[in-house]
């Protein structure tokens, strides 16, 4: 069973480009320290979905 996350919780919006080359796109990936480091917790297409993603996962209000 997976273990809470510490609080605060903290993510960082890493930008990636996909393909092949001459046919990339731009991707941006969600990434936190918890479980393990540099763990995937969400990949976007835009920007504002990657934000609006951090602001969700950072938020403290775990009700």
């Amino acid at each position: 069973m997976p273990s809470n996350p510490p609080y605060p919780r903290k993510a960082e919006i890493i930008t990636v480009e996909k393909g092949l080359p001459g046919q990339t796109e731009i991707w941006y990936e969600l990434r936190a320290d918890h479980p393990k480091p540099d763990t995937l917790i969400s990949e976007h297409k835009s920007k504002k979905e990657a934000e609006d993603s951090k602001r969700r996962y950072e938020d403290e209000d775990i009700s």
